[in-house]
């Protein structure tokens, strides 16, 4: 599977189009400059096409039933794609990450959440996990950390991102377990050929109003660093709000994005903040959105740019600033800023998947 990929890819080109469209504003703090602003993204893109990241987003999914637990991830990709694109799209990805978070960190009556339970088995501290059969089973490969586990990583097809057969090793996962107190915490670190391509850190913690899962850390092609700081928040009473940013220093890049879902159900309201900056200028998204349908201003360095008109189902509908028809390239270019907004929700569902059974699902 690829919905994180393709999650990430999305986000890039979204602040790619923008930058290639939007030449002709001065407004801003920082001189607009569209072929340094696309060398940006692609650099930022890179990070993320390393063969270790493609090998765990499509493998880790798979952790969680090997450590005697449910997966906290849907194993299918179907269930991830939400690019069928409309405002039932966002609203079904919303619900899906607010029905994961509730289980991540469940609502207490008479205490807060505890972290005690929140643990790999005893038996399977210091273990490494080889695949086998179309799952995951120990082995007696040493190397795993003693306060947690391995899980060896393959390649995979470059069609049906499925492990290829025969098998053949390109590096491994290594899980630990984190917790403490009230906090229930793991680290996730990929490693491939000596490089850490990814290391991240999940925790969860929860009181009896909400619940909030934070995932910080950084993935690489070897080359180009990205920074991520996911930050998910369940009001049990008031619905969800993810925050994403995203940084590359080697770029001088930030994109941050703030999704607020007003409830859970099928009429609540949406919220879409997105924002780019570098030292090539910047770009924004907002706006609303329900079931129904909605309105989403573009901004390029401050001036309107472009309006996206959701609706029900289907791709939405992109005009300019005036109304006017955009060419058949700006509006593949907007079409791929609406996906992100679906792309986010998932990215952070599919981050959580390796770290389920360690963080209490």
């Amino acid at each position: 599977m690829h919905v994180l990929q393709f999650a990430k890819r999305a986000v890039l080109a979204v602040a790619a189009g923008a930058v290639l469209t939007g030449c002709s504003s001065s407004a801003g703090p920082t001189p607009f400059n569209p072929a340094g602003a696309t060398a940006d993204m692609e650099a930022a893109n890179a990070a993320f096409n390393s063969a270790a990241f493609v090998s765990f987003s499509s493998q880790s999914i798979l952790f969680d039933a090997a450590l005697g637990g449910a997966p906290l991830v849907s194993t299918s990709a179907a269930a991830l794609d939400t690019r069928a694109g409309g405002s039932t799209g966002l609203h079904a990805a919303a619900a899906r990450s607010g029905e994961l978070l509730a289980r991540m960190i469940p609502r207490a009556p008479n205490q807060n959440f505890s972290a005690s339970s929140a643990a790999i088995q005893a038996a399977y501290l210091g273990k490494t996990f080889v695949y086998s059969g179309g799952v995951y089973v120990v082995s007696d490969l040493s190397g795993a950390p003693s306060n947690g586990v391995r899980f060896l990583l393959y390649a995979v097809d470059p069609i049906t991102f499925q492990i290829a057969e025969p098998l053949n090793q390109t590096g491994y996962v290594d899980l630990t377990d984190l917790s403490a107190g009230a906090t229930s915490a793991a680290r996730v670190v990929v490693v491939s050929g000596g490089t850490t391509y990814l290391n991240y850190t999940v925790s969860a913690s929860s009181s009896l109003t909400s619940g909030r899962v934070t995932v910080q850390g950084f993935v690489t092609d070897g080359t180009t660093q990205a920074n991520f700081n996911l930050r998910a928040t369940l009001n049990f009473d008031a619905g969800l709000t993810l925050t994403y940013a995203l940084d590359v220093p080697q770029r001088d890049l930030s994109i941050d994005l703030t999704l607020t879902a007003s409830d859970l159900t099928a009429t609540g309201t949406i919220g879409v903040d997105l924002a780019l900056r570098g030292g090539n200028g910047w770009v924004s998204l907002s706006g609303q959105m329900t079931a129904d349908g909605g309105t989403l201003t573009v901004r390029v360095n401050g001036d309107v740019y472009a309006t996206i008109t959701t609706t029900v189902s289907g791709p939405p509908v992109i005009n300019g600033a005036s109304g006017q028809p955009l060419a058949p390239e700006e509006y593949e270019t907007l079409q791929q800023v609406f996906d992100f907004t679906d792309g986010s929700f998932t990215a952070f569902d599919e981050l959580m998947a390796p770290a389920g059974t360690l963080i209490g699902g």
